[in-house]
């Protein structure tokens, strides 16, 4: 009689992974111990029970702006002219905070309001929310990211949120086969379904990017994997994704580390594909990018105009044959998604608070000339230059000059949050980054995308907080020449 084999026997390879990731394990616990943190799994469960016990919604009225943080999520509100910002983070060189707050702005009146109701998501950062007007409005997240205080441990969201802004109530939904945990990833609606493409997801031992592509269903509550013909974008996370029509998306960019042998190299994507959508049918079709590799971009969509923009952003410049710095950029681009053409936006000539005399080059003078040439004021105050004015569209932007100051608007940042709500278009927050320390930016601007004569200050950026980390805290990559740390993935 032959040997029965027993079913349960597990390989020695098997137990000796278990074998490591419960070591690992007790020496996490150990290094928390030290810290005085406690495990961040346990601290989720704790902050999502407690939202849970919170038995009607309450609203209150903000005496102070929201504070500064980039990574949050700013939506246009469905059915009022409102912005909807969830979530984010705040860094300081020493300590880390995630927030899940659900703020409203009012851009008429200016006020912010803040609402809190019952069973709200746990705190997360590098998420995506999309508002829709179905069932008297109702903002969706998916995925994200929560960073321990001491950024010691890091936890990756697969989880959707429904929240209903009339009932003002939050609902987890319960949806099989979707996406694996990740941040850095992006959403887009179309029709009545929602698209979910890339991201990251990094525990610590590895670092993995998606090219998968997730379909939710509205209707029926159902998550679909798809598969698409044609030869689509690389795993990547923070790209541009954008909706064009209910029948078609684009990827944009993106960022990813790319592993060869030992080593590890960083890549800023500049490629750009289509997504259209015939029924069931899903199929990738490469266009041609043309634009400048830059990580960091903001992004938001013009619906009515059929227009993208992009804004900021931060790129690798080559001082040495072996250096490279990370220059930031305040230039404001749009992706006509019609002909997929990029071009820069140059607001119309200003002539009373912008009229500083030019320092690095002299304003053209406008009276007398043809009207094919270009009228130009260039405006400094030493740290950025602005033109204010008309150009013609071309192919591939040049960045704006990172000498001098911009006089008004936002000036140069990676991360910012920004959208688009009745034709304008509004940017707050971001990082700032000045050698090895990055500052997180709490203010806030409008442009009227009809005029686009002047950007309004909405929040003035009080002086940069104290940075507390130390110069040498971000390795810097001799492959990249920026810092070594994942914020270019959650943009």
């Amino acid at each position: 009689m032959g040997k029965k084999k027993n079913k349960n026997k597990v390989s020695g390879a098997v137990k000796t992974a278990a074998k490591t990731e419960k070591k690992l394990a007790n020496k996490l616990k150990k290094e928390l111990a030290n810290l005085g943190e406690e495990d961040i799994a346990k601290v989720i469960a704790e902050i999502e029970k407690e939202e849970a016990k919170r038995a009607a919604a309450s609203e209150k009225i903000l005496s102070q702006p929201p504070s500064a943080r980039a990574y949050a999520s700013l939506t246009p509100h469905p059915t009022n002219n409102e912005l909807i910002m969830f979530g984010g983070e705040f860094h300081n060189g020493q300590q880390t905070e995630v927030y899940n707050e659900l703020l409203f702005f009012n851009p008429v009146t200016g006020v912010w309001r803040q609402v809190k109701a019952p069973g709200a998501p746990p705190p997360r950062s590098a998420h995506q929310a999309i508002a829709l007007p179905s069932n008297k409005g109702e903002l969706w997240i998916f995925g994200g990211e929560f960073t321990s205080p001491t950024e010691t441990q890091f936890h990756h969201y697969k989880d959707l949120w429904c929240f209903s802004l009339a009932e003002k109530k939050w609902e987890k939904v319960i949806a099989p086969n979707g996406p694996s945990p990740r941040s850095g990833h992006r959403m887009v609606q179309l029709g009545r379904k929602l698209y979910v493409f890339g991201g990251y997801n990094d525990d610590g031992r590895e670092c993995r990017y998606f090219d998968d592509l997730y379909q939710f269903c509205l209707d029926t509550r159902t998550w679909t994997k798809l598969t698409v013909s044609g030869r689509g974008p690389c795993a990547r996370s923070a790209c541009i994704m954008l909706p064009v029509g209910n029948e078609a998306l684009i990827i944009y960019g993106g960022f990813s580390r790319v592993r060869e042998g030992r080593t590890e190299r960083t890549q800023t994507h500049t490629d750009m594909f289509k997504l259209s959508v015939k029924g069931t049918a899903h199929t990738w079709r490469s266009l041609s990018g043309g634009n400048k590799a830059r990580a960091g971009l903001a992004a938001a969509v013009n619906v009515h105009s059929n227009r993208g923009y992009v804004f900021g952003g931060v790129c690798d410049v080559e001082e040495t044959e072996e250096e490279l710095r990370g220059e930031m950029s305040d230039e404001l681009q749009v992706l006509d998604l019609e002909t997929f053409r990029w071009h820069p936006v140059l607001l119309k000539t200003q002539t009373q608070a912008q009229s500083a005399p030019a320092q690095s080059a002299p304003a053209h003078d406008t009276h007398g000339s043809d009207d094919t040439k270009e009228s130009v004021t260039v405006v400094t105050d030493d740290v950025f230059t602005m033109k204010l004015g008309t150009a013609p569209s071309i192919q591939s932007p040049t960045p704006v000059q990172q000498t001098e100051r911009v006089a008004s608007g936002p000036t140069a940042r990676m991360s910012a949050m920004m959208t688009v709500q009745r034709s304008t278009l509004y940017v707050y927050g971001g990082v700032l980054e000045k050698d090895d320390k990055q500052f997180y930016l709490g203010d806030m601007y409008s442009l009227d995308l009809h005029k686009q004569n002047e950007w309004k200050t909405i929040i003035e950026q009080p002086s940069l907080p104290d940075w507390l980390g130390t110069d040498s805290e971000y390795e810097t990559s001799s492959d990249s020449g920026t810092e070594d740390s994942d914020d270019s993935d959650d943009e």
